[in-house]
């Protein structure tokens, strides 16, 4: 069964929280906290907080009406900003897949889709930060991610 892709719009709160944990989420040996206390958490709320702002742009995988991904984006001011931050004019992504549909092309999916939107609107590059063992880290380099730094192999950022 093939998934339905959307632009997220300012509705999608609870799936970009959804995201942001399933991102986070992406090792079973690692366990994380319950869901509430992750999303909740200051470091990881500025992912979320004020969704749809200027800046933020999202795209939506369902199967018949229900969740299944969703890959998305935004911008940062210097002083409040994740881990994987370039600078204000860069926006830091943000992607997750149901564990069960892992690995069949829709993350790439939702990359092709999200770049194509963030090309339409002149977002010059995108940034994400990428644990070392992580699989999404091939993803991200089938895509053109490139380490932004020797000194921060985590960091990648997208030239589009």
């Amino acid at each position: 069964m093939t998934a339905d892709l959307r632009a997220a719009t300012s509705s999608d709160l609870d799936l970009v929280k959804r995201t942001l944990y399933l991102a986070l989420s992406w090792d079973p040996d690692d366990p994380i906290p319950p869901f509430e206390q992750v999303v909740e958490h200051p470091e990881i709320a500025i992912y979320h907080t004020g969704w749809m702002q200027p800046g933020d742009a999202g795209v939506v995988a369902e199967i018949d009406g229900g969740f299944v991904g969703m890959a998305y984006y935004r911008l940062f001011p210097p002083d409040r900003h994740g881990q994987g931050y370039v600078d204000p004019e860069t926006p830091e992504l943000a992607i997750a897949v149901v564990p069960e549909l892992r690995g069949q092309g829709l993350g790439g999916r939702l990359l092709g889709a999200l770049h194509s939107e963030a090309a339409r609107t002149g977002v010059p590059r995108i940034s994400l930060s990428v644990s070392a063992g992580n699989p999404a880290r091939r993803l991200y380099q089938r895509h053109g991610y490139l380490p932004a730094s020797e000194e921060d192999p985590e960091l990648m950022v997208l030239t589009l």
